[in-house]
């Protein structure tokens, strides 16, 4: 079994040093899935390792999925008795599917049923608000979303109710205490588990029953976790019990890369490693197979700005290749129009097709205005990990405000809005409302206050305020800013949206032409689905993909690094390492391009270039300026 002969020296290091801790720091490119995987087959085909003694960890479904097809094919014919039954493979899959199995087995020893229902993201928002409903908490006053944000973050942490209650030193954590209290108690009712329960009640069942903890360290011999540097705290806790007794713990990650801390990733996690593990073997995957040498070299001179991080010298045999260039536009449009006209001209010149191309910005955002662009151009695309702009609820909701308040005969925008924010008004009421025309406003106390809230719109667009300011008025009467505002991830950038939409609606004079504008765009929009197209993500999606030909969108100070972070020197550095992560995505061709000026908010702003550009090494940078 040849699972060897394709590996350089340091994964053959990985893929051999069997027994104790093993820590690898794989650079971008550096084959770190090949060194896993081939881990998996040498255990197997080598050491004669049971599948079932050997548990593989990793963070999506999709990489595990990945990780399970190459085992198979290194497996060779010798483990198959036939070709029809395939050997056994070791239990491989997401923390949360691994978490599934053993709960499915000794939850009954936490006093719950076997067969415990797993709610979703909705299911637990609707059993957060009944809690909120019955301690008779306002759900205007206390944002359900934010609660459930809190009651996450605080499972991550492996803190329970009580503990949280001991935690809370604010008014607002008291009351998420409350409803944590009642949360569980609903929870356990229903025999239901949610999302973040699976890794924090398997801990706790490991914990509280040294018996079960014991049964399954004795199961798994060998324990390798991919990207290690995103783990949590519950995560991080579940490797290190299982860990304990035989300690062949094999750790792959690179702390350049963790960008996650926002889901409560630690990537202090694998910094500390070699502390947790003082005789582990630390190996540095340092070769890239993906990019040119201008490209890793960048990278890497960027990164190593920060402060917190290993040491890693990556370097690659792909020598040669385009130097990274930084665009300098007057504009945001000029910015577009020489991304999109250099993609045509490398397109048509080098003979390479639309789907060789991603396009990568910080905020989901900043795909407004190429959407728009590539709309006129009748370029095809796709925004993975996104909806497009103008698809998005908070975008839909905000321009059904409009319509309705522009328009009262427009009911399919009222059926949209009229229980957004939440009023109480169901789909029968709705149908009471339609039934009943002008009299609903006398019969209906909800829809009575909801239609003044319509009328405050309606003054301000009889007053012919410009459109950006009426969307402010949308925002202000109907309470959505609020309604947003929940202090979540998802808020911040649903908010950012909204203001994107206000930079549209600032280049228009009136309403009507703001909405008709609108109207076309999306109609233009829907184009035939096709293997072959422009990609546009943010820099967050795409971490683990590679593309020939990369360009980063704005890199102007307070966009990328965001301006949030910019004053702390933690939050600094992860945005680095997230501009690393985005250089590093290509393997040919590196574009870097910021604007002078853009609109925010309705005003023309002074843009001022991202101090990253000002880390790039000047021999293998080329500027242009437009």
């Amino acid at each position: 079994m040849d699972v060897l002969g394709s590996l350089n020296q340091q994964q053959q290091e990985a893929v051999t040093t069997t027994e104790g801790p093993v820590l690898i720091l794989a650079g971008a490119g550096s084959g770190k899935t090949k060194a896993l995987t081939h881990r998996i087959a040498y255990l197997m085909g080598e050491k004669g390792v049971r599948p079932s003694n050997i548990l593989a960890v990793t963070f999506t479904n999709k990489a595990a999925g990945e990780m399970r097809d190459r085992v198979n094919k290194l497996l060779t014919s010798s483990l198959r008795p036939t070709p029809y039954a395939p050997h056994p493979l070791p239990w491989l899959g997401t923390f949360h599917s691994i978490c599934v199995k053993i709960l499915r087995r000794e939850i009954e020893s936490l006093d719950y049923s076997k067969d415990f229902t797993i709610f979703d993201s909705d299911d637990s928002l609707r059993a957060i608000k009944k809690s909120m409903k019955e301690l008779a908490l306002d759900e205007k006053k206390y944002n359900a979303r934010a609660v459930r944000s809190y009651i996450s973050g605080a499972k991550g942490e492996l803190m329970n109710a009580k503990q949280y209650a001991a935690f809370a030193f604010d008014h607002f954590q008291e009351i998420v205490s409350q409803v944590y209290f009642k949360y569980e108690k609903m929870l356990k009712v229903h025999n239901a588990l949610d999302f973040d329960d699976l890794i924090f009640r398997t801990v706790e069942l490991f914990q509280k029953h040294p018996e079960t903890l014991n049964k399954y360290q004795s199961i798994f011999r060998y324990i390798l976790v991919d990207e290690y540097q995103d783990t949590n705290h519950a995560q991080y806790i579940f490797l290190e019990l299982l860990a304990s007794k035989h300690r062949n713990i094999f750790a792959i990650g690179d702390d350049w890369q963790s960008i996650y801390s926002f889901r409560g990733a630690k990537f202090q996690n694998i910094l500390d490693f070699k502390k947790d593990y003082p005789d582990a073997k630390i190996i540095y995957l340092e070769q890239n197979y993906r990019s040119r040498t201008p490209i890793i070299e960048s990278a890497q001179a960027v990164i190593k700005n920060n402060e917190m991080r290993s040491d890693k010298n990556l370097f690659t045999t792909r020598d040669g290749g385009a130097p990274v260039l930084v665009l300098s536009a007057e504009n945001k449009n000029d910015e577009i129009d020489f991304i999109l006209d250099e993609i045509s001209a490398i397109k048509v010149g080098e003979g390479r097709e639309l789907r060789e191309f991603v396009i990568l910005f910080r905020t989901n955002a900043q795909s407004r205005a190429y959407e728009e662009a590539l709309n006129r151009r009748q370029i095809p695309y796709r925004i993975v990990g996104a909806l497009k702009f103008y698809e998005r609820k908070e975008i839909k909701d905000v321009l059904a405000y409009l319509r309705f308040a522009n328009n009262p005969t427009d009911t399919i925008s009222l059926a949209r809005i009229i229980n957004v924010v939440p009023r109480g008004i169901g789909d029968k009421t709705l149908d009471k409302i339609l039934t009943l025309g002008d009299e609903a406003e006398n019969q209906i106390p909800k829809f009575k206050s909801f239609m003044e809230t319509i009328r405050k719109i309606r003054g301000d667009i009889s007053k012919n305020q410009r459109p950006d300011l009426l969307i402010d008025s949308v925002m202000r009467h109907s309470g959505y800013r609020d309604f947003l505002n929940d202090g979540s991830f998802e808020s911040a950038n649903r908010l950012e949206n909204i203001e994107e939409l206000k930079n549209v609606a600032s280049e228009f004079e009136d309403l009507n032409s703001f909405l008709e504008s609108v109207a076309l765009v999306s109609d233009i929009d829907e184009l035939k689905e096709t293997d072959n197209f422009l990609t546009l993500m943010t820099i967050h999606a795409a971490k683990g993909l590679e593309y020939p030909i990369v360009f980063i969108s704005g890199l102007e100070e307070g966009t990328f690094p965001h301006s949030g972070s910019q004053l702390d020197q933690y939050e600094l550095e992860e945005e680095r390492r997230l501009f690393y992560v985005g250089m590093t995505r290509a393997m040919e061709r590196l574009y870097i391009s910021y604007a002078k000026t853009k609109y925010l908010y309705g005003q023309l702003q002074f843009c001022v270039a991202s101090r990253f550009i000002a880390e790039l090494p000047e021999e293998h940078v080329e500027n242009i300026e437009i």
